[in-house]
């Protein structure tokens, strides 16, 4: 006898499970259900059964809809969601409807792309195919086939002939056959692969190392100088898998414009293996129809971004991770998770290998790859080191930093970087400019009494988009003409100050008339499809220069780019973040490994007023591992992570009072509740206002993961208690990349 009562998670700010009951309709764990909520129609996902219920059973409401049509979800997939949730102490209902396609949330079935199948009525299957005329020969052929076969998809109508879905319609208009909306199939290349590169010996021995132990959970940290050849290991690791009948494998990147250079790699090379990708950037059907192949079996291959690591995959035999220290992989709203620890606690549960693979792996990592835990014990990963560019004649890229204090800068730029790029021209070999800023300049001042134009709404300063003549938040999103006038005191000599893509993009034009340029940021490729259009202008040599930020820093090969210029980093030396110089030293060694990739000389030119800094000097020798190990030293010292493991329990509201009253609150009840843990006095971030919003944070530091989750479960369910909690914006970030 199945259970009446249905525990149904439900997207909402709760952190507990519904009750409702079958309605006579029968369902599975896993499946999508329709449900009463108040005064509204919800989606919930059916997560188990029950004879008994905390409320009378009377009370209780049957479900309104069961969407029998579909896959359930799995229990491995629903299991790495409630941990997921409970580490990063969040509602499960919700981290699990967020998990899945928009189209899965909203109150409609699941059919992803309008495919209809067709099949004969009862009517129609007492017609003898002889009462067709003989003239409409495809409708003939059409009708047969139907009596052959149970149902036929438009796909196999198109078999028949290119009019036979007209055909098949007008037999559904005189009743003899129906249709229905089916999911589309996946298409796969017929086509030979691409030849292979030979590999060199140190890929050979990551190959043969990973493939050795491909049977069982092992984390292996693949490090690899930029151009090393760590995409071409993933091909082979993957061939190695795909071997295996209905295996599957999931690679995440950082970010959509890494996903067609990869997919098109892995198309070529692997053109049997169906492949799909999930991320933002596709339309809601198409990311349902590619997470429904994924989750079917279907899709062999699925590139996506942090997300994908929660979607559901039958076969999942290997993860890989490329950028693995990127920080687009951690979530920074709703539940922030990390996908790269969800990932290894993903690939552990199922005993799988999951690899890692980076030029500047983050600090945890790298820790866990070269610290043993004591002298009976391996380290947690193995490392797997790649130190030789994979095209024999492609050299390191020499690196020279200009001091920026000692030369005249003709509108940003030294004489030794436009000397560079004129050369450049002159080969006909093509230059990237790296800043980190988009818009024309980042500030506006006034002359006379240096007034500069703040945002109303953040803590931050306007930025000038002189092509649009407006000022703009990239923080918040507000904008405002530049005034005429300074606000401050009248005066008009209002200067732009700094120089941001825009700017510079103007100042190479007016220097190099003759020269093509592409500037790449959120701005110019905010249309679908437009940085794409643009890599494929590099790759045909259609653009002299490249100005852009940091999504042009990593994963983009281009073999006729044999100079990077990279413009105004200092800020980040001496920025009170103390991840600032890792995550600065691993964005210019990426954006640097981006020049001398093919047999021409590389070169870096990098303006600085800092030029004997310590991490200049590790660039210049591209000695990562030095670098990386002088800073874990740092951090053992003052006890920073990976050292330690911390919590902030962040809060924001229009009126601060309120964030301090509940951040006091959380400070007091945590100090209470432990002392395993170290709990700071609540302070300020250094953006103490977002988006209108006044903030505060307390920090949780435990020198032992168990520790910090012992607390933060209580402590966590005690505030949502608190009559304050539901007057500000807060919430629970566990490990945070930024405080």
């Amino acid at each position: 006898m199945p259970k009446p009562i249905l525990k149904i998670a439900l997207d909402v700010p709760l952190d507990r499970l519904f009750d409702y009951l079958s309605g006579g309709l029968h369902v599975q764990i896993g499946q999508r259900v329709l449900v009463p909520f108040g005064r509204r129609s919800q989606i919930g996902i059916v997560m188990g059964f029950a004879d008994t219920s905390d409320f009378a059973i009377e009370k209780l409401k049957p479900i309104t809809q069961a969407f029998a049509d579909e896959l359930p979800i799995d229990a491995q997939t629903l299991n790495l969601i409630k941990f997921s949730a409970d580490y990063y102490q969040y509602p499960f209902g919700q981290a699990l409807l967020s998990a899945l396609p928009a189209r899965l949330r909203q109150i409609a079935p699941a059919v992803s792309r309008k495919q209809f199948a067709y099949g004969l009525t009862a009517l129609g299957q007492t017609i003898a195919v002889e009462k067709i005329p003989k003239r409409q020969m495809v409708t003939q052929r059409v009708f047969a086939a139907l009596q052959a076969s149970e149902t036929l998809t438009e796909a196999e109508l198109d078999a028949i002939s290119s009019s036979a879905r007209k055909a098949a319609k007008q037999l559904v208009a005189q009743g003899w056959a129906s249709s229905q909306q089916v999911q589309a199939t996946i298409k796969t290349l017929t086509m030979p692969p691409a030849i292979e590169p030979q590999l060199n010996d140190e890929q050979t021995l990551a190959v043969e190392r990973i493939t050795q132990e491909a049977q069982t959970f092992k984390a292996w940290l693949l490090h690899g100088i930029t151009g090393s050849g760590k995409t071409e290991v993933y091909i082979r690791l993957m061939q190695h898998v795909l071997a295996e009948k209905d295996a599957q494998i999931l690679v995440l990147v950082p970010e959509i414009n890494l996903t067609p250079q990869l997919e098109a790699r892995f198309r070529s090379r692997l053109p049997n293996y169906p492949l799909v990708s999930l991320h933002s950037n596709l339309s809601e059907s198409e990311r349902l129809h590619h997470w429904q192949l994924a989750q079917s079996g279907a899709a062999k291959i699925i590139i996506g971004t942090r997300l994908s690591i929660f979607t559901p995959l039958p076969n999942l035999k290997l993860i890989i991770i490329d950028e693995e220290h990127d920080s687009s992989y951690k979530q920074q709203d709703s539940m922030r998770y990390h996908a790269r620890d969800i990932a290894l606690v993903r690939a552990q549960r199922l005993k799988i290998p999951v690899v890692l693979g980076s030029a500047t792996p983050a600090l945890e990592s790298w820790h866990n790859a070269t610290a043993n835990l004591n002298a009976l014990q391996a380290s947690k990963y193995g490392l797997l080191s790649l130190n030789q560019r994979a095209v024999t004649a492609a050299q390191l890229p020499m690196i020279e930093c200009i001091d920026t204090t000692k030369v005249n800068l003709q509108h940003g730029l030294t004489p030794q970087l436009i000397a560079a790029l004129k050369l450049r021209l002159a080969r006909k070999e093509q230059s990237l400019l790296f800043i980190n800023r988009r818009g024309y300049s980042p500030v506006l001042l006034c002359a006379a009494c240096h007034w500069i134009a703040p945002c109303t709404r953040c803590s931050a300063r306007l930025v000038v988009h002189l092509g649009q003549r407006k000022l703009r938040c990239h923080h918040c999103g507000h904008e405002q003409k530049i005034p005429l006038q300074c606000p401050s005191c009248g005066d008009a000599d209002l200067h732009p100050t700094g120089h941001g893509t825009q700017r510079l993009e103007q100042t190479l034009a007016q220097l190099l008339p003759t020269a093509r340029i592409a500037r790449v940021d959120r701005d110019s490729i905010s249309r679908k499809n437009a940085l794409v259009e643009i890599l494929d202008k590099v790759n045909n040599q259609e653009i002299d220069i490249l100005v852009g930020t940091q999504m042009l820093a990593k994963g983009h090969d281009f073999p006729n780019l044999t100079l990077v210029g990279v413009i105004d980093t200092d800020s980040a030396l001496h920025s009170p973040d103390f991840r600032a110089s890792e995550r600065l030293f691993a964005q210019l060694m990426q954006v640097a490994g981006r020049a001398g990739r093919a047999d021409k000389a590389g070169q870096v030119i990098i303006q600085t007023q800092f030029p004997d800094h310590e991490l200049f000097n590790a660039l210049r020798t591209q000695d990562y591992v030095s670098y990386a190990n002088a800073l874990l030293l740092e951090r053992e010292q003052v006890q920073f992570p990976p050292y330690v493991f911390t919590a902030l329990i962040r809060a924001e509201a229009n009126d601060f009072a309120l964030v301090q009253a509940f951040l006091q609150h959380a400070f007091t009840l945590a100090r209470s509740m432990t002392n395993a843990v170290l709990v700071y006095d609540p302070v300020r971030p250094q953006m103490e206002r977002l988006k209108g919003m006044e903030r505060g944070h307390v920090l949780l530091q435990a020198t032992h993961r168990p520790a910090l989750q012992h607390l933060l479960k209580p402590l966590v369910s005690q505030l949502r208690a608190h009559k304050v909690a539901a007057k500000v914006r807060w919430a629970v970030d566990v490990n945070p990349l930024e405080f």
